[in-house]
């Protein structure tokens, strides 16, 4: 059997097609209609794992009811997790300089020093962890809070990766120095250099796996800011409205909603925010 640059092994038009139900309708990731190599490269290390000959074989071993851990590994092969430390640093900007400030004088007037987001798409962790540097360097006494951040993800194996809180030095060049410095333990090796989020830093996180087409989200809220970038454009307009909607849900009136600069929110949603700045949205009700 090989698998080498697609190998011999050949992924049917027809067992693409069913490929794709499978993961829209457990997922809601679109994959469309031109990703058949993709596809094949992602989950070749699945048949071998398994010893399987074909395509349709693992197509029909993970479409058993008995193997949702299969599933797991198939939706964890087809997502795409590229990240970074203050990705888009403009939304950290805005948080910091404006938004934060906001929250703060709403909540004390309520006597309430409870401060809650959730980043919906977690991935390896370098964006829920970007969001506590940067709550911890606006709040001079931050033990003086109730500061939680929910990160969730799809998938599992990230999620791992994430709650571990371990980054090559590649991965923390986004990290400005100082903070860098102030937050991160360092792990010399003339191999591999590491840096690891301090326990400070992590203890603010709480990574949780969730499927956002799920009908129902296994959380209370409600949250002050939602992170939900990069996540949208891997879904068809339908499933943007009802994730959109079920989101807002969680969001308190007053509270923020960010997506990535690519990405807007569907048109349906529209009248319960305002825009707040780019793709930052206000809800209103």
């Amino acid at each position: 059997m090989d698998f080498a640059g697609g190998g011999a092994v050949v992924l049917k038009p027809s067992e693409y097609r069913s490929f794709v139900k499978l993961i829209y309708d457990r997922s809601g990731i679109n994959l469309g209609e031109h990703k058949q190599e993709l596809l094949k490269t992602r989950l070749g290390k699945r048949l071998r794992a398994l010893g399987l000959e074909s395509y349709g074989e693992y197509l029909n071993y993970v479409s058993m009811p008995s193997n949702t851990d299969e599933l797991t590994h198939l939706i964890d092969a087809i997502s795409t997790n590229f990240t970074s430390f203050y990705r888009e640093a403009k939304h950290f900007e805005i948080l910091s300089n404006t938004l934060l400030e906001e929250i703060v004088r709403k909540k004390e007037a309520s006597h309430s020093r409870k401060i809650r987001l959730w980043c919906a798409a977690a991935s390896s962790g370098e964006e829920p962890y970007s969001l506590a540097i940067t709550l911890l360097e606006y709040f001079k006494d931050p033990h003086l809070w109730d500061i939680k951040i929910l990160a969730t993800d799809i998938s599992t194996k990230v999620l791992h990766t994430a709650a571990q809180g371990m980054y090559s030095q590649e991965r923390v060049k986004t990290v400005p120095p100082l903070l860098l410095e102030r937050y991160f333990d360092y792990f010399p090796s003339e191999k591999l250099p590491l840096y690891r989020v301090k326990n400070q830093v992590r203890q603010m996180v709480v990574f949780r796996y969730l499927n956002l087409i799920n009908p129902v989200f296994l959380f209370k809220g409600p949250f002050d800011f939602i992170f939900c970038r990069n996540v949208l454009i891997y879904f068809d307009l339908p499933t943007q409205e009802k994730i959109v909607t079920k989101i807002l849900k969680y969001i308190d009136v007053g509270g923020y909603l960010f997506t990535s600069h690519s990405e807007n929110i569907p048109t349906a949603v529209r009248s319960q925010v305002e825009i707040a700045a780019p793709s930052v949205y206000r809800k209103v009700k």
